[in-house]
């Protein structure tokens, strides 16, 4: 799995990509599953590092004042990846175009690794990485 290959496997997804309920995620899961082990591994590795960058008190604080709300962090941050790496990239970049909290957000995209690994081998997936998805683990980016 290389970067390149990680954001054409996002291009997968159909929908708005904003909202689970609006969101299909079985194209992404179909292809991945075609794939090895180790390359829906690297494919897990890159969603959390790319979900651990934005995990910031700058992309926080345009998302919520409220403090504390670890999962719809984290799920918007999985909506912002879904969007593509133009998109993506954006925000990375501009913690103020980070979307603000709301009742939409994009959690069906954290178990798409489950599912292609769950398919391939009949095993649970490990969910392990060089980077911790949950958020307020980015000490750096909460550090600034």
């Amino acid at each position: 799995m290389n970067e390149t290959r990680f954001w054409s496997l996002i291009e997968r997804i159909e929908g708005t990509k904003r909202q689970d309920e609006s969101t299909d995620f079985e194209p992404l899961v179909a292809e991945l599953s075609k794939q090895t082990e180790a390359d829906i591994h690297g494919f897990f590795e890159y969603l959390a590092q790319k979900t651990y960058a934005l995990d910031t008190r700058k992309h926080y604080r345009r998302f919520s004042w409220f403090p504390g709300l670890s999962d719809t962090f984290l799920y918007t941050r999985l909506m912002v990846v879904a969007q593509g790496k133009q998109d993506y990239e954006a925000v990375l970049r501009n913690p103020k175009a980070f979307p603000k909290r709301s009742t939409k957000w994009l959690e069906g995209l954290l178990y798409v690794a489950d599912e292609a690994y769950s398919t391939v081998t009949g095993l649970e997936f490990p969910r392990e990485a060089t980077v911790d998805i949950e958020s307020f683990s980015n000490e750096e980016g909460w550090a600034k």
